[in-house]
């Protein structure tokens, strides 16, 4: 198997490439695609197909190239000599006669050359998704699904066309930046709405970028949209010109406005902030990304926190991954996070989660790529389906993409010069940016309600019927099996009505939306209609009903008492990454204390309204308390959870300071094993205490870091079988409820079976062989990748691959077997 490949059978394979004459040339190919290949040849044309992929960090796959020089151009030739890629010469013969028109036509907007089939930012999402669709899928589809996309994607690009050409002169601002004509274009190509349409970048003539939105949810214009010295434009326009309350705030703003028409809008377009550089390392690997010194993180996150605070209040949801980015408009010298998709608004969302700002650990989806992320990973939440894998010989082999793809670099987690991410390190002031907006919104609610009573007609709300990884999950199959009849949910308790699977059979991710004067929900009509929308059947409703929500309207949430949850929210989120759990905080004004990840204190003065405000939580409920603002502080009494916690965590790095180096001089040093025997001991000793008196510490009592801890504490007790036994119990009740991760139940379910001499379960557990790791013998095989999936692990191949990775086994003899063997591997989180 490649390297990169998570497949063990190819969807396509290349085969002998030929040459560039005679037998296997080109000569009895179209001019077009004659033209297309020569790009390729040159290597300026390869991102028009799918990438070649290698192994990447952490078990991930990269580009490592994009098709390129004579020998891809022979391949490639090779292939669309094959009838099967019939659609795809017809596709581009198609669209480059229409670029040769549609470029003598708009040459007042858009400069010459920039229409070129060979350009692959325009061209290769549409390109490579037919070049899949005829390699992979039967002739039929092939011929038809492709046959559309070259239709659409014209249509698209027309319309597109139209709207620029009348509103380069009528609709766009003065600013010099963005002086036409567009002199480069680049096509967003992760999804498609309402008829293969995409979100495009312009590149315009006086160096500004613009973003072209084809939708009708106008949020940006409604919240975002900077006013200059005129009055407000938006929302948080409104709040950034208001009288402060508690504490200054800046929400982000940005230049963007309507189309000539109804249906889409014009968004200018963030860069990255001059504070990039790498955030992460290793080995040949670098992650870039925002990265301040202490003082710039604290200002970027108070920021944030009033961003965070106005997206609960306004009900703002779907700010996942690049929806947000941490960027600077010209003239500011500190970014700030800027939401760029904003389409969902005006709903229910009773936890901070809701947003998409933050993980939910109780989610239907482990999607950690949410705004605010903690940690900067590897892995992304984007990449191409599909890829090329390179074989020793040189052959290329097309597989549907497994692993997560590597990024190397994100827009939405920051980092500081300390090599600290995200806002747990700066907690304190976070908290106090979103009681500041809070306070501000409070002050300010007739002045928005007006403002919204007066800005809201003409614009439209999306309506998000079905999470969107449910129609990724009927799409991606689809696709690359040669269509079938309709697409169909993963899940055999999800159903497509039919406004759904209409637009799912056109490869689009469904699309609805509805006025914010109420009415119907509604679709939207593709090109080569401009504005038609029609109302559908969406029956039930979710929880709280569609949006936009009349009370969000009015502004009934904007109450002190309201921003109690989300507090709570945001402190729980980053629980682990809290260097201390009782914080005073005299630059902030703000006194912090937590006694688990759900339960604890925080506490505002506000010397311009002379009082205090206390807002506590646990679990079930919040409260709020109002003291005067020179009251002492009532005394706040440490909580066992969070003594459990430290000793947890300091007992993991003890056993790690010691295990480490025993593992890495190959386990010989009998005193260093006397060592983590005599600690393991007394930590076992003491954690029976704590399970009797408060039962498995989970993530909701001490945090996931913590949990984990205890779990590794229980898997290195090698002499203490029962109470293992009993703490897998404990463990696997904690996991059915979401305390505990299910992967900890099977580490120590493994462990336990060797222990009683029995094959392991789940293939947790390694022994050198051969001078390779290879997984202790496993009870039923064949099996295992099931047992493994149910608890949301991946393939034993796959994490066989990433320990041998992670762990080479370097100078350790391959005849060191045996139990003793287990322990570096559970004991520096390779399990």
């Amino acid at each position: 198997m490649p390297e990169a490949s998570a497949d063990t059978e190819p969807l396509w394979e290349t085969g002998d490439p030929g040459s560039l004459s005679g037998e296997g040339g080109w000569a009895d190919l179209s001019p077009v695609a004659q033209r297309v290949l020569a790009a390729v040849g040159k290597g300026t044309a390869g991102g028009l197909f799918p990438p070649v992929v290698a192994g990447g960090p952490e078990g991930t796959v990269r580009t490592g190239r994009l098709l390129g020089g004579e020998k891809d151009a022979r391949m490639l030739v090779h292939a669309l000599r094959d009838r099967r890629f019939a659609p795809l010469l017809a596709l581009l013969d198609r669209l480059d006669n229409w670029c040769e028109a549609a470029g003598r036509r708009y040459s007042a907007a858009i400069s010459p050359g920039t229409l070129d089939i060979a350009n692959a930012d325009i061209f290769g999402p549409v390109v490579s998704e037919a070049f899949v669709a005829c390699a992979t899928g039967r002739t039929h589809y092939a011929r038809d699904r492709v046959a559309e996309w070259a239709a659409r994607c014209e249509d698209f690009l027309t319309l597109f066309l139209e709207r620029l050409l009348k509103d380069l002169t009528t609709c766009w601002p003065g600013n010099p930046a963005f002086r036409g004509p567009v002199v480069g274009l680049w096509t967003h190509g992760e999804e498609t709405h309402n008829g293969r349409q995409r979100v495009l970048r312009l590149d315009c003539a006086g160096g500004g970028r613009i973003a072209y939105k084809p939708r009708p949810a106008s949020g940006e214009l409604l919240f975002t949209a900077h006013g200059g010295d005129g009055p407000p434009s938006s929302v948080f326009d409104l709040l950034n010109h208001a009288p402060a309350a508690s504490g200054a705030i800046r929400l982000p703003v940005l230049s963007c406005w309507r189309g000539s028409a109804p249906g889409y809008l014009w968004q200018e377009w963030i860069e990255p902030p001059d504070q990039w550089g790498p955030i992460r390392t290793s080995g040949p690997w670098q992650l870039t990304g925002t990265r301040l010194t202490p003082p710039e993180a604290r200002r970027f996150w108070h920021r944030t926190g009033s961003l965070t605070a106005a997206m609960f209040a306004f009900g703002i949801t779907d700010m996942i991954g690049g929806n947000v980015v941490t960027g600077s408009r010209p003239g500011d010298p500190e970014p700030l996070l800027y939401p760029i998709d904003l389409e969902i608004y005006f709903c229910h969302v009773p936890r901070l989660y809701d947003t998409g700002l933050l993980h939910d650990p109780t989610a239907e989806v482990d999607q950690h790529h949410v705004g605010l992320e903690r940690t900067a990973r590897w892995c992304s939440a984007e990449g191409p389906p599909v890829c090329w894998t390179e074989e020793a010989t040189g052959a290329l082999r097309l597989h549907r993409r497994r692993r997560p793809y590597a990024r190397d670099e994100t827009r939405n987690v920051v980092a500081d010069t300390e090599g600290r991410t995200g806002y747990g390190p700066h907690l304190t002031a976070m908290l106090r940016g979103m009681f500041d907006a809070w306070t501000l919104m409070c002050r300010q609610r007739t002045a928005i309600r007006d403002f919204l009573a007066t800005a809201t007609p003409g614009h439209y709300v999306r309506v998000l019927r079905q999470p969107t990884f449910r129609y990724f999950d009927a799409l991606v199959p689809r696709w690359l099996s040669g269509g079938g009849a309709a697409p169909r949910p993963a899940d055999p308790d999800v159903h497509f009505d039919r406004a759904e699977l209409d637009q799912l059979r056109r490869m689009d991710v469904p699309y609805f939306v509805r006025s914010l004067e109420g009415g119907p929900v509604l679709r939207v009509e593709p090109p080569p209609q401009t504005d038609g929308l029609a109302p559908v059947a969406a029956r039930p409703a979710p929880e709280g009903g569609w949006p936009p929500l009349r009370e969000l309207l009015d502004g009934a949430n904007l109450t002190l008492a309201g921003l109690g949850v989300a507090l709570r929210d945001a402190a729980e989120h980053v629980f682990d990454d809290v260097p201390e759990l009782d914080v005073t905080d005299p630059e902030s004004g703000v006194r912090l204390h937590l006694q688990s990840p759900a339960e604890g204190q925080v506490a505002f003065d506000w010397p311009e309204a002379g009082r205090r405000i206390t807002y506590l939580w646990d679990r079930e409920k919040v409260r709020l308390r109002i003291d005067p603002v020179d009251a002492p502080q009532a005394p706040v009494e440490p909580a066992p959870a969070g003594e459990i916690r430290r000793r947890l965590l300091r007992l993991d790095r003890l056993d790690g300071a010691v295990r480490v180096p025993w593992a890495d001089g190959g386990m010989t040093d009998t005193a260093a094993e006397e060592r983590l025997r005599t600690l393991t001991d007394a930590g076992i000793a003491w954690l029976a205490t704590v399970v009797a008196d408060h039962g498995w510490p989970g993530r909701a009592l001490v945090g996931h870091d913590a949990a984990v801890a205890a779990s590794r504490l229980v898997q290195h007790a090698r002499e203490h079988l029962e109470f293992r036994k009993h703490c897998l119990e404990l463990m696997r009740q904690a996991a059915e409820g979401g305390d505990l991760p299910w992967r900890e139940v099977a580490y120590l379910t493994d462990e336990l079976r060797l222990a009683e001499g029995l094959p392991q379960v789940y293939g947790t557990r390694f022994e050198p062989v051969g001078g390779e790791l290879v997984p202790w013998p496993v009870e039923d095989p064949e099996g295992v990748d099931r047992r493994r999936a149910a608890l949301g692990m991946e393939p034993l191949a796959e994490h066989t691959d990433r320990i041998r990775r992670r762990f080479p086994l370097g100078g350790v003899a391959p005849d060191m077997a045996g139990s003793a063997t287990r322990h570096p591997l559970t004991g520096t989180g390779a399990s």
